[in-house]
This record gives structure tokens, C-alpha cells and sequence, in this order.
């Protein structure tokens, strides 16, 4: 006892020099990806390596601290030294791993928690997702009231808060009810006796943790049993002793450098963070795939059931993502890889059947995250080959979906409902985007006919599957069915020829209908087609170009009468078919405000051989009057002219197109904001209107710190998706009064005329907070933080004769001096 007052006496004695002299050191322990065995964090810890007594332990010097009131000073040097080493990796270009530092119930009472942590990390200009903030049960039990506002402070910007030694206290399931956290760490104690019952618990704390959306982390893992259960039950993190205990950090990474584990790319915390909430605990066969840009597939987690699946169909799961990657039957592969591309555009599960060596399996996946170009996959199987009478009615299901793969499309019709329902579709012929179920069927056949049937065939299809007739042909068919054969355009594009198959699923007033197609194999069932000849390929080059082209040209007689016109010249004006012009002159057609100049320049094409080119006019098009420009030019025939043939371009439409859909020179493509051409302008114009009125204007520019580093952490999407966050901020805020340009990454400008100029200015500092209070961006963390300047009209450092670059370079010299 009179030991342990002394060392108490010589630490507080001591403590002031300890900080000073670095007696005091960080160490960090590991923090292990469980799904990747990836370095993703490290815990600061507190070691007191004393010239005199040796290395003191935290059990010894931290009560004393506590007691005394001084830990404060503690925390808050190892989170300055915590962040100094940081800004010495960002500084050299190295890796950076998220640390998470602890702090003592006595802190928050002691000083400002949130400001001790945000001005040291602005002090070292780091992001504040590399930081991570460990409170234990303690902390929020005892100070709930003065505690609860500086968590919810810490996280709303952007901070994460960890609970620490979960479970080791009484009130752990009210601290979860009452305070918003991000990831709750299991306390160690739960395996140091590693029973049934510490794995039930710790199972049990995992699954609730991810029901309320925690990230979860365990710590104390010293054995690789252990390691090896946290992973089967989806522990998204591990740190203890098996993966090493806390070191200095250049023997820490040494370690890691050891045993082969890298450094976990910031842009992957959030895809396995949401990779692991995806894992539960369930006794159906579970898998989770990751496939990359490439289309290369691995697996990431499997569960018990799911090996015992695998290895019950006589293959291992090396053997099954070797195959997914090396298919010996593709056509597998294709079914499998339809379904996360339906799924990946639908957002919603898909599932398909196959038969592996006599056992019938369902397979249900869905595609849970998409982030950097791969694709988070969870996948369940289901052997449907047992013997019980439930599994044998899963079984004929089975059967049944596996006698709908002989067919491209299967198809349930509900003519009394007036409704179309996919059953099942083949990957090779369907359309990804295909919705499932359709409303009005006629709707629905002449899209399908517009869109997937040969021109050619496409009366006849529509004949064929009329709702008026169907029921009643079917009827008449001595078979009970009806088939009708077409050329129906597949995934690649090409038409191939399908048998199309209708029957009335019950006899008498049954309004339900089964349709299937298939495409035909037999060469000797496909009707016969002409053989392409060199004679028919300009009729056919004509005949494409006159029903795709958006061209709207036409032509005529010698007696100025249309003799036919392209499909796009018909739509335009809205007519159904070439018979409804054919024969007719344009005096004729009334269409023109003044028909004798076009009158004049066809007689001149007809009876001189001239070529007019591009000639203004106007037109009336279905009720308006549109400006248009005219070419046309004589047809020979012999050396004789027998006719003109011409074309149009209808401006309106044109100017309006390309203002919708194509940037002017001006735009920012990226934010939809003005470019650095379209400010210049802006300022120019703002000048212009602002010297006869002697009206005031200012120039704001806000400029982010960070994006030198964003871009080394995150793909060019993401980074664009920010830029978008931010200009839709500042047009929210300003963009009533003000022109917003951005200038070049996540720089911007601001013009605006103004009454007042603090106004502006508390219009700009209004920006930078809402600007600063970005903290994630498709859940990915960042930190934005923003500078801003502003120059006003009046400012005298400008001359008299403002020119446009004068106030810019001004309001960007102010910016750099900030």
C-alpha cells in the first residue's frame, strides 16, 4: 500500500516532465478486416516508459490520473501525438490507417470534448475518418446528460464514436436504446473462457449489433479458434493478441509487413463494412461474392451450411469459384450472370434453378453494394432433392422451372385482368431492364412487336397474339394449342427465328393463358428467305436508311408532286403512312407561310439543274410554326432530270436538343454549373449592367482544402458525386440571386449584387458550414473543408476602372492569405 502511494505521488509529481520528454509513448495495436485479414485501424494505447521506474503499465499510472482528475492531459497528448503521426504519413506519402484513441469519463467534464478533438485535427489538417473516438460504458452511464451532447456534436461531424468493453457493465442495452453510436467493441472478458455459452453471447451480441446497424468489433482474440468462430458468425473486425499486442508503430506495421497483411485502402472501408452487416446467422447455405470490374468473381464469406451444400454436390468452394471464373458450361455461367445484372438494375433478389449431377438446386442472389467497380453479391442455395413432401413439391417446382429453361420466354396471360406475367425468361433473349409483370396487354405486344419483332413480321405477330381472337383459335386447334413462327431480335442484336406457342391453362370460360417461346435449332422448320445477292444489297441499304435514318429527306416529280419520303420525314409531321403526301405538291400539303419562294427554288432545281442549299423558311409542323433550312437537288435518269430529291432541318427542334442536351461552352458538365468561361462572362455582364446604375456587386470564392487527398483515396466517380453534393449546396443557398460558377475542382465562384455587404458575408461563412457538414458521399467518409474570400465592389484596393481579372485576382489573393 505504501508502494502504491508512492508511485502515485511520483507520477503526478512527474507527469508534466513524462509529457514533455515523451516518456509517455503511443502504441498501437492491430485492427484486423475479419473478410479480407487486411490491416483496416489501430488502437492507440498509453505506455509510460519511465528512465527510473521502467515501463509502467496503464493499470498503474491511469487510476492515479483518474483519481486526480489529470487524465485529461493524458488523452489529450496522445490525441496530439496520434494526429502529429499522421500528418508525418500523409506528409511522406504513405499509407494511412484509421486510429482509434480512448477517452475517460473525467474528460468530459473536464474540458470541451469536441473541441479538444476537432482543433487538434485541424491543427494537423487530417481527415477526420482516421480518427475514432472510444468511450466506454462508464462514460455514458455516468455522465448520460453532458455526455449525450458532445456524442451526438462528435458524430454529426463526421466523427465516429465506438462503444468500448461492451457488455462488461450493467446498463449496456440502454446506453444502445438511448445513444446513437457507430460500432460497439465486445468486451475481452467474453473470451477468456471460451464456452458454449460465451460463443451464444457473443453470437447473440453480434446479430443485434447489425439489426441496429453497429459495426461491430471484438477484441482479446488470442487463438485462432477464436479468430476462426468471429469469423463464421460475421464479426466484422478483430484485434488481440493473436494478431499483436501493442507495439510502437514502426514494429506494429513490421508485423503486419511479416505476416503479409496490407493496409486497407480507404476506399474499401465502406464496401466490406457493408459486406459484413450483409453476413447473419442462419442455418440456410449462405455465400457472399465480390466480382471486380473484370467480371472475376471470389468468394468473401461462407457459412457452415453452405460448405456442408458444396461438399454434399462433391465439390469444394476452390472448385466452385474456379469454375465461376473458368466455366466448363457457360451456359450456367450466363444464367448466373443475367441474375446479378437483373438484379444490379432492379435492386431486387433474382433466382434460377439448375440440375448438378441429379440434384435439383435453387439459387436466390441479390447484388447489395456496388462501389469502385465491383459488385457485393449475396448468394443462398437451396437442394431441392429431398423426400419429404414439402421438398418433393419444391422438387416439381423445380422440374417445372427447369422445363421452363427449354424455352426462351414463358409467359402467364390473364385476359380478364388485362395482364401479362413473366415466369420465366432466358438470359440470352430477355432484356435486362424487362419489368416482370405487365399492364394492358395490347400496350404491351406492340411495344414488343415495335422493339424485339422483324418489321416484316410484325403485323403478323400481331395477328397471331390478339386478345379478341386468341381464346378462340386455341379452342378450334385440334391440338389445344396454337404456334406461329417469327424473327424476333435477341441479346446480340441479330433476328433469329422463334416458335411462338399459346394454350388456355382450363377448358370453358378460363380467361388465363400460357404462352412459350423458343428460338428454332432445326434449319429444315425456318421458313425459306431469299439468299443475299450483290444485286439486292442497294435496295436493301436503301430501304434501312429510308425506315432508321433521322434524316427527314423526301422526293419528288418533275411536276413538284412527293413521290415518297423517309420514315423520320413522316413522323415529323405525324402522318401514318407515305400515302398520305404521295401525289400531292406542298401548295397542296399548305404547310409553308409563303409558298412561292419554295415553289420558285424547285422549278430552278427541276428546270435549270440547279442545287439550293440550306435556304431559311418556315413550316407548319402539326400546329406550329417552325423555323427550318431546305436543300434539294436534281435526279437524273439517263443524263435527263426526272425529279428532285431534298431534305430539312427543322431549327426549333434542333436548337432546342442541343441546349437540352449538350453543354454550351459555358457549362461545367460535371456540376451543371457555369465553367471557368461561362464566370469570366458572368463577371463581364454583371460589370456591364452594374456601372450606368452604380449598383454594388461582390465575388465570393470557396475553395475546398482536401482535394489533393480525396483523389488519391477514391475513384474519379466518387469524387465528381461530391462535387455535385457541393454545387447543389451552394445553388440551394444561393442560387436565387447569385451565378455560380466552378472553376476548376472543388473551387467556386459566386456573383452577386448586393444591398448590404454583410449580407454576403454571412451568406458565404452560411455556405462553408453546410459545405463542411458534408461527412460522407455514397457512404464513403470524408472531410470537406472549405476557405472562403469575398471582394466587394467597393473594396478599395480596387481601382476605379474595375476590370474582370482585377476583382478576380483580388478575391484570390484574399483566399490564399487565409
Amino acid at each position: 500500500m505504501v508502494a502504491a502511494d508512492c508511485m502515485g505521488k511520483y507520477i503526478l509529481q512527474h507527469l508534466e516532465e513524462a509529457l514533455e520528454n515523451h516518456w509517455v509513448q503511443v502504441y498501437y495495436q492491430p485492427v484486423i478486416r475479419t473478410l479480407t485479414g487486411d490491416l483496416c485501424g489501430l488502437e492507440a494505447l498509453a505506455r509510460w516508459v519511465d528512465p527510473q521506474s521502467g515501463i509502467l503499465s496503464p493499470a498503474t499510472f491511469i487510476p492515479v490520473l483518474e483519481e486526480a482528475r489529470q487524465i485529461h492531459r493524458l488523452d489529450a497528448y496522445m490525441l496530439e501525438e496520434v494526429c502529429r503521426t499522421i500528418r508525418q504519413r500523409l506528409d511522406a506519402n504513405l499509407p494511412i490507417i484509421p486510429v482509434s484513441f480512448n477517452l475517460s469519463r473525467y474528460d468530459f467534464s473536464s474540458l470541451d470534448v469536441f473541441s479538444l478533438v476537432e482543433d487538434t485535427r485541424q491543427k494537423y489538417n487530417i481527415p477526420r475518418d482516421f480518427l475514432h473516438v472510444e468511450i466506454t460504458e462508464s462514460v455514458l452511464a455516468q455522465n448520460a446528460g453532458e455526455v449525450h451532447q458532445e456524442v451526438d456534436r462528435l458524430r454529426a461531424e463526421g466523427y465516429e464514436v465506438w462503444l468500448d468493453d461492451f457488455g462488461s457493465g450493467f446498463s449496456s442495452l440502454n446506453i444502445l436504446k438511448d445513444f446513437q453510436l457507430d460500432l460497439i467493441k465486445l468486451d475481452m472478458g467474453f473470451l477468456r473462457n471460451f464456452t458454449e455459452k460465451s460463443r451464444t453471447i457473443v453470437s447473440s451480441a453480434i446479430t443485434m449489433a447489425k439489426r441496429l446497424r453497429l459495426k461491430t468489433l471484438v477484441e482479446g482474440v488470442e487463438t485462432r479458434e477464436q479468430a476462426d468462430f468471429l469469423a463464421s458468425i460475421g464479426c466484422g473486425r478483430q484485434q488481440g493478441f493473436y494478431y499483436g499486442k501493442p507495439q510502437p508503430l514502426k514494429d506494429t506495421l513490421a508485423l503486419m509487413e511479416q505476416e503479409k497483411r496490407v493496409v486497407e485502402p480507404r476506399k474499401w472501408c465502406h464496401y466490406y463494412d457493408r459486406a459484413s452487416g450483409e453476413i447473419h446467422e442462419t442455418n440456410s447455405p449462405l455465400a457472399l461474392f465480390g466480382m471486380d470490374e473484370k467480371g472475376a468473381i471470389r468468394y468473401l464469406y461462407t457459412n457452415g451450411a453452405y460448405d456442408n451444400a458444396i461438399r454434399h454436390m462433391g465439390y469444394t468452394l476452390q472448385e466452385i469459384q474456379y469454375n465461376l471464373n473458368h466455366p466448363e458450361n457457360r451456359d450456367a455461367l450466363r444464367t448466373y450472370l443475367f441474375c446479378v445484372e437483373r438484379s444490379r438494375t432492379t435492386h431486387r433478389p433474382e433466382s434460377y434453378v439448375y440440375i448438378d449431377g441429379g440434384d435439383y438446386v435453387l439459387v436466390r442472389l441479390q447484388v447489395v453494394c456496388e462501389m469502385n467497380g465491383h459488385l457485393l453479391i449475396t448468394t443462398t442455395l437451396t437442394n431441392v432433392s429431398q423426400s419429404n413432401a414439402q421438398i418433393r413439391q419444391n422438387k416439381m417446382d423445380a422440374n417445372l422451372r427447369y422445363l421452363y429453361s427449354m424455352f426462351d420466354d414463358v409467359n402467364l396471360v390473364d385476359l380478364k385482368k388485362n395482364t401479362i406475367e413473366m415466369l420465366y425468361a432466358n438470359n440470352n433473349s430477355s432484356h435486362v431492364s424487362s419489368p416482370r409483370k405487365f399492364q394492358d396487354i395490347r400496350t404491351a405486344l406492340k411495344d414488343f412487336a415495335r422493339k424485339r419483332i422483324f418489321e416484316e413480321d410484325q403485323a403478323t405477330y400481331l395477328a397471331f397474339t390478339d386478345p379478341d381472337t386468341v381464346l378462340a383459335r386455341i379452342q378450334k386447334s385440334p391440338t389445344g394449342r396454337i404456334s406461329q413462327l417469327f424473327r424476333c431480335r435477341n441479346s446480340t442484336g441479330n433476328y433469329t427465328w422463334r416458335e411462338c406457342m399459346a394454350i388456355q391453362l382450363t377448358h370453358g370460360d378460363s380467361s388465363l393463358m400460357l404462352t412459350a417461346d423458343r428460338t428454332l435449332e432445326d434449319e429444315d422448320r425456318m421458313p425459306v428467305v431469299p439468299a443475299k445477292t450483290a444485286e439486292v444489297l442497294p435496295t436493301l441499304l436503301w430501304d434501312s436508311l429510308k425506315k432508321n435514318t433521322q434524316i427527314k429527306y423526301f422526293w419528288k416529280d418533275r411536276n413538284r408532286r412527293f413521290r415518297g419520303a423517309s420514315q423520320a420525314f413522316l413522323d415529323h409531321y405525324g402522318f401514318q403512312s407515305e400515302k398520305e403526301i404521295i401525289g400531292k405538291t406542298d401548295e397542296d400539303m399548305n404547310w409553308h407561310r409563303d409558298n412561292i419562294p419554295y415553289r420558285q427554288d424547285e422549278l430552278d432545281v427541276l428546270q435549270k439543274g440547279i442545287t439550293v442549299k440550306d435556304v431559311p423558311g418556315e413550316c407548319i409542323v402539326k400546329g406550329q410554326l417552325h423555323p427550318i433550312t431546305c436543300s434539294k437537288w436534281p435526279l437524273y435518269w439517263n443524263g435527263q432530270i426526272i425529279g428532285l430529291m431534298g431534305y430539312f432541318l427543322d431549327m426549333e427542334k434542333l436548337n432546342r436538343k442541343l441546349r437540352h442536351e449538350l453543354p454550351t461552352p459555358y457549362d461545367d458538365v460535371i456540376s451543371g454549373l457555369r465553367n471557368r468561361q461561362g464566370f469570366l462572362e458572368d463577371l463581364i455582364h454583371c460589370q456591364e449592367d452594374t456601372e450606368g446604375e452604380a449598383r454594388l456587386y461582390c465575388l465570393i470564392l470557396l475553395e475546398s482544402c482536401f482535394d489533393n487527398y480525396l483523389k488519391k483515396s477514391y475513384e474519379p466517380a466518387l469524387l465528381q458525386d461530391l462535387i455535385r453534393k457541393e454545387a447543389q449546396i451552394i445553388q440551394n443557398l444561393a442560387g436565387k440571386d447569385s451565378a455560380i460558377s466552378r472553376l476548376y475542382n472543388s473551387t467556386f465562384a459566386i456573383i452577386r449584387r448586393e444591398a448590404n455587404p454583410e449580407e454576403s458575408e454571412a451568406l458565404a461563412r452560411k455556405i462553408q458550414k453546410r459545405l463542411q457538414a458534408i461527412h460522407q458521399v455514397n457512404g464513403n467518409p470524408v472531410t470537406v473543408t472549405f476557405r472562403w474570400s469575398i471582394v466587394h465592389s467597393t473594396d478599395p484596393l480596387l481601382k476605379k476602372k474595375i476590370g474582370p481579372s482585377q476583382i478576380y485576382r483580388l478575391a484570390l489573393k484574399k483566399l490564399r492569405e487565409e
